[in-house]
């Protein structure tokens, strides 16, 4: 039965130590009340996307090393293959393990594709997922287009309250920012993650004209750290797809 409150956790935590997504590695779409594993209500896998031929795009040599003993070149060989390694697929399953989706970039081989091509279990078309960046004077957003030709689905980062309010407050945005620095270089870093601040992170997912909340197809909070979701509004395959892409990008690239 589809939850309309859910949360995107990660399975493991190669990801969240080196920055870099691991083939094969898993998000679970689980209700907000977290009653573990088994209560999952979809899982995610991260695959490697493939060319035409179905060779992999993109190989990681292997680790020759000892763990613990990395240099100032290995470090940095790291970054520049995190920066070129490729966004991979996502491949939606129910709980036990049927295929419900799978999305893919359009623009396979480049770490930041501003669109996805969102298919079923037999491969027919879903919906299109497209990403763009924030601008001069407009916001970034994430658009879900259903294939069934229904009227678009637009995300935008931070709702207009949230960024009027967020500039009549720089000035003291701009202390805290201050501070923070102050306080991490005093401590070492140990409490710098008490004082992080930012631009409002919320994303509000609605068809245009939609009216506020009863529009809400899907809904995230960053304090929450989880979404809302409209199922008469969104089906839940793509709910889930687009939250596990969102999810993605604010793990690994924002």
């Amino acid at each position: 039965m589809p939850v309309s409150s859910f949360t995107v956790d990660i399975t493991g935590t190669t990801g969240m130590r080196t920055g870099e997504w691991a083939e094969g590695e898993e998000f679970l779409i689980l209700p907000d009340r977290r009653e573990g594993m088994h209560e999952a209500a979809a899982r995610i896998r991260l695959l490697m996307a493939e060319s035409e031929d179905g060779e992999p795009l993109f190989t990681r040599s292997p680790a020759r090393r000892p763990a613990g003993e990395v240099t100032v070149a290995e470090v940095e060989k790291r970054q520049e293959l995190r920066a070129q390694l490729p966004h991979p697929v996502l491949e939606l399953t129910g709980p036990d393990g049927t295929p419900m989706a799978r999305v893919r970039p359009e623009q396979p081989g480049t770490p930041e594709p501003v669109s996805f091509a969102v298919t079923d279990a037999a491969n027919r078309p879903l919906a299109r997922f497209l990403r763009s960046p924030s601008r001069i004077g407009r916001r970034a957003y994430w658009r879900i287009e259903p294939a069934d030709g229904s009227p678009p689905i637009t995300g935008h980062r931070g709702t207009w309250p949230g960024w009027i309010g967020f500039v009549l407050t720089f000035p003291l945005w701009l202390v805290f920012a201050l501070g923070s620095l102050l306080v991490t270089i005093l401590t070492l870093g140990e409490v710098a993650e008490m004082l992080i601040w930012g631009a409002p992170k919320r994303v509000t997912w609605r068809r245009r004209w939609a009216p506020p909340v009863t529009g809400n197809a899907l809904d995230f909070r960053y304090l929450r750290t989880g979404y809302r979701w409209n199922p008469r509004l969104l089906d839940a395959r793509l709910a889930y797809s687009m939250a596990a892409l969102h999810y993605f990008h604010k793990m690994h690239k924002d």
